[in-house]
């Protein structure tokens, strides 16, 4: 599926599939592919090479935005949370990235270690087996 051909990220359907599960359900390696596909397509609009290029920015940043959260939840074992939005940049990059690694260990030979609950958004070094 094309990225031109994803529909915008449907919060209650991602609630009902994701969100409702334990927090480890939001780490890339446990959403499905059409999940990956779409957060991946999120991520891109809203901080990648796309932000900034049209007005729906926000409306691609909520789906990811709600993962992260629903991470950190899990992560911190409390259900709230503070988090300065410096954090919460770095948090959007760093999600980002682990999409993509994702994304890779999926589609290619190339198996890049998925992150946990425990390793993400943490200064983790990655190691990769070529299969």
């Amino acid at each position: 599926m094309g990225e031109t051909e994803l529909p915008l990220s449907d919060l209650e359907l991602l609630r009902s599939d994701v969100l409702i599960q334990p927090p480890e359900a939001a780490l890339p390696c446990n959403l499905s592919d059409y999940w990956l596909d779409l957060i991946g397509r999120d991520l891109e609009e809203c901080v990648g090479d796309g932000a900034g290029n049209h007005d729906e920015s926000t409306t691609y940043m909520t789906a990811p935005l709600a993962l992260i959260l629903h991470i950190l939840t899990g992560k911190t074992g409390s259900n709230k949370l503070e988090i300065p939005l410096d954090d919460m940049s770095k948090y959007f990059q760093d999600y980002r990235i682990e999409i993509a690694l994702e994304s890779l260990r999926r589609r290619t030979d190339m198996k890049p270690e998925a992150a946990t609950l425990e390793t993400i958004f943490t200064e983790r070094d990655v190691q990769v087996e070529r299969r």
